[in-house]
Formats: C-alpha cells, sequence, structure tokens
C-alpha cells in the first residue's frame, strides 16, 4: 500500500471523513475544508511516525505541510531518506 493510499485509509477510518471517499484524492484540501483541524493534525503526526518510523520536527508543524494529502506524502517521504 502506497504512502498515500494509507494516509486516506486513516484519514477515513480513524479521522471519520464524513464526505465521499473518492473524493479524498491526494489534492483534497485537508485544511481548508475543515477535513483536519489541529487534533487531526497530532494524529496524523502519531501515525506517520509509529507507521513509517519518521520523525516530524516542531519546526516542520506547519500547515503547508499538512494542506492535503500530497503535501504529508511528501513530507513523510523527505524523512525517509
Amino acid at each position: 500500500m502506497s504512502t498515500a493510499d494509507a494516509l486516506r485509509n486513516f484519514i477515513i477510518e480513524e479521522l471519520h471523513f464524513a464526505g465521499d471517499p473518492a473524493s479524498l484524492t491526494s489534492d483534497y484540501p485537508l485544511l481548508e475544508t475543515d477535513t483536519i483541524d489541529s487534533l487531526g493534525i497530532y494524529s496524523i503526526i502519531g501515525y506517520c511516525e509509529d507507521e513509517f518510523g519518521v520523525h516530524i520536527d516542531d519546526e516542520e508543524l506547519v500547515p503547508e505541510n499538512f494542506e492535503t494529502i500530497g503535501d504529508i506524502v511528501k513530507l513523510v517521504d523527505a524523512k525517509r531518506v
């Protein structure tokens, strides 16, 4: 399963995404649509750290890194290198 698919499943199942799962694409605006809030961001961080073995630093906790699934994937992939 890809990083994007794993994150998509986490948002749908654990954060209880109320919309159509098919609309939750890699460029779907998570923050703009209130799909995730600050608590959701912390949940995603914990999931990424556990699932992908990365550490997300405090200075990386900026909205630009969490606006879309694609942005989160970029952050995670950059940490895996």
